[in-house]
């Protein structure tokens, strides 16, 4: 009974996970930088994203050891959204940070990027990441949701 439980569970967080993120989706793939550390950002550039490989960077190591993916909004306010190895994602609002939104690995409207348990789609309305297991969040300029 509780293999059937948990087989239904995971069937269900696969759903939810394929209806979040389209099959057509173009693959991307970015290069990680002098760190170690993957960044990119949506088209608006109000979306910018940083992945840290499991294990972390010389310059960050995650508390649970990573991998871990932070998502930075800039407007209308803005916010920090963090996936970690487990566990719900939750969010930082935060004053403002300058380190944002600038870097020239573009995920393009329409495209898929995919490391460690992680996978964003971005489109029109917004940037989608989630981690295998069906945890994740929702980021655009009117909202943002975790779960």
């Amino acid at each position: 009974m509780r293999i059937a439980a948990l087989v239904t569970l995971g069937f269900a967080s696969a759903l939810s996970l394929a209806s979040a993120l389209p099959a057509d989706a173009a693959d991307r793939s970015f290069m990680p930088d002098e760190n170690g550390q993957i960044v990119f950002v949506t088209p608006s550039r109000n979306i910018g994203c940083t992945y840290i490989p499991k294990g972390g960077t010389e310059m960050y190591k995650p508390d649970d050891g990573g991998p871990e993916l932070g998502c930075d909004r800039i407007e209308p306010k803005y916010i920090r959204l963090i996936l970690s190895a487990t566990g719900k994602a939750f969010v930082f609002e935060m004053e403002g940070d300058t380190a944002c939104c600038d870097d020239v690995n573009v995920l393009n409207y329409g495209d898929r990027w995919k490391a460690g348990p992680f996978t964003c789609m971005s489109d029109e309305s917004g940037l989608t990441c989630r981690r295998k297991d069906g945890h994740g969040f929702f980021a655009s300029r009117n909202k943002y949701t975790v779960d």
